[in-house]
């Protein structure tokens, strides 16, 4: 209770420090646990079976790195099995090829990248307060040639009022930090944007509620809930022990996890829609 509180205050007083030492804590904490517990031995036994490329989903053929692939576990990833109850949501918005998009939490940069191959004439802006992980968003970039991506660290609502072009697509995964950043009161120009939105409950209770509010007059709002994956959907994860295949494609959420994808009224087709409001 007292590290969440902590959090919360420091989210609102110095957020940008605060998600950088958390990140950091996190993708250190992250890094051992996967080593100690056989999950990165069990990613270098599949990358060494299936290579280092997306397997399925909208960014099959992109190509990790030779670092990345070593220092991760990326399992999940490569098999395609990774957040793919928001794979409708990708095609549709690669198809509606919007001319900017921020991704404001890339981690190892599978959305800024897959995005950027899959919309070459797109302007994509990663942010992330992690160096392990803007770095690894630039070596993903470089090794698909996707010249269309700029990483960068913090994207904060001052970065935004300046920044933001109506029309842009916003994906975001920023740990809580959105209860801050999307407030059309204190950034108008979200109102001009479609958005994906990850929701941390933990971080900011009433997130969801909170971000329905104050964008349900101006937006459609659909849902997708985050769940554990059926190991036999995927018969790449053969090779790995039995006892290794789930913790291979978990996503370590402790649970659903709901995602919030806003568009201005009357501009998605329901074609892809994977889940309703």
């Amino acid at each position: 209770m007292l590290k969440e509180l902590i959090k919360r205050v420091g989210m609102t007083v110095a957020p940008e420090l605060t998600l950088e030492l958390l990140s950091a804590r996190s993708q250190a904490l992250i890094i051992d646990i996967e080593k100690r517990t056989g999950m990165l031995a069990a990613s270098h036994a599949f990358v060494a079976k299936h290579g280092r490329a997306v397997l399925r989903g909208p960014f099959e053929g992109m190509r990790y790195s030779e670092r990345v692939a070593k220092e991760r576990n990326q399992v999940h990833r490569l098999l395609g099995s990774y957040e793919n109850e928001l794979y409708g949501w990708c095609e549709e918005i690669i198809e509606k090829q919007y001319s900017a998009l921020l991704d404001i939490g890339t981690a190892d940069g599978f959305y800024a990248v897959g995005f950027a191959l899959r919309m070459p004439e797109t302007r994509v802006i990663g942010f992330d307060t992690d160096r392990w992980a803007r770095k690894a968003t630039q070596e993903l970039a470089d090794e698909n040639g996707a010249t269309n991506v700029e990483v960068l660290s913090m994207c904060s609502p001052k970065w935004l009022n300046r920044n933001l072009k109506p029309g842009t697509l916003i994906f975001s995964d920023c740990e809580g930090y959105e209860l801050v950043l999307f407030d059309p009161n204190l950034i108008p120009g979200l109102l001009g944007c479609d958005m994906v939105i990850e929701l941390h409950e933990r971080p900011s209770p009433g997130v969801e509620q909170t971000i329905r509010e104050r964008f349900k007059g101006t937006h459609d709002i659909r849902v997708a809930t985050y769940m554990d994956h059926d190991t036999s959907e995927f018969p790449e994860l053969e090779i790995l022990p039995l006892e290794m295949r789930a913790k291979a494609i978990s996503e370590g959420r402790g649970g659903p996890q709901n995602v919030l994808f806003l568009t201005r009224h009357g501009e998605h087709p329901e074609t892809y829609s994977p889940g309703s409001g």
